[in-house]
């Protein structure tokens, strides 16, 4: 037994509506019953085993089933044929409605007359409209392969960079030894001391000046709390500095504590 969906529109289908209610749910049964081509073997016991397998009266479970098929032929709901194999078989028909991602190999042959793409369904006709499209690409010019060399490799394609790394450790290490929780380094914080250095100018000793002078600041300290918080306020940071040290040179600002710092302005 298989899986199906159905559309709501069954119950209200004039077809149906002929149907008594067994017929209905022999009707619904049979989707899981046959094949994922829509096709079953047409006998009474086997339908009856896997869609009725609890049914104590067996003798009138046969019957109903025996007739069900009757009403259900009779309303071209299903077709019953005979295979070259002189087996008898029986086919749902407007299968193309079900959606069949990943349709296993078909034990069953369709009635006769009637060719697979009759009897297809949506999921193996888009599995084959995009295998189609692929194969057309890879036999014409290659322009796929074309485009797919001539992308522009990402910054973010590159190898970790040392000089990165190291703002990012520096500003987790400040963090934690003024009391806050470990934070972790995300890709967000690599991009940020990245781009403060290959987009804004800046130098590698001027961030991890910056980072200094707000960490020993005690304002500044609970605000820079990541690296793109740092790069978003680092403008800010620079005029506090000048600000607080109207002593320095204007070109320039040092900083203490460890190796001494200069922050160019």
């Amino acid at each position: 037994m298989r899986i199906r969906s159905y559309k709501p529109e069954f119950w209200s289908s004039e077809d149906v509506a002929r149907l008594d209610w067994h017929t209905r749910l022999l009707f619904l049964g049979l989707w899981s019953y046959v094949d994922d081509n829509g096709v079953g073997r047409d006998n009474e016991r086997l339908i009856m085993a896997d869609i009725f397998p609890l049914e104590d009266d067996i003798p009138e479970t046969l019957a109903r089933v025996s007739g069900g098929l009757r009403k259900l032929a009779e309303g071209n709901l299903i077709m019953r044929y005979q295979g070259g194999d002189g087996k008898n078989y029986l086919c749902v028909t407007g299968w193309r409605h079900q959606r069949i991602d990943h349709p296993n190999q078909p034990r069953y042959p369709l009635p006769p007359g009637v060719i697979s793409e009759d009897m297809t369904y949506r999921g193996s006709r888009e599995s084959l409209a995009r295998t189609s499209r692929l194969e057309q690409g890879n036999r014409g010019t290659g322009e796929q392969s074309k485009k797919t060399s001539r992308r522009k490799p990402k910054a973010s394609d590159a190898a970790p960079r040392e000089d990165v790394e190291k703002l990012c450790r520096h500003l987790r290490d400040r963090m934690v030894g003024n009391g806050c929780n470990e934070p972790t380094i995300t890709k967000k914080w690599r991009d940020a001391a990245r781009l403060l250095m290959d987009k804004d100018g800046r130098t590698f000793d001027q961030v991890l000046a910056c980072i200094d002078w707000a960490h020993n600041d005690e304002f500044w300290r609970s605000n820079i709390l990541s690296m793109p918080k740092l790069r978003i306020q680092y403008e800010q940071l620079r005029l506090a500095a000048l600000k607080k040290k109207p002593e320095a040179k204007p070109e320039r600002i040092t900083f203490g504590g460890g190796d001494t710092q200069e922050w160019e302005m």
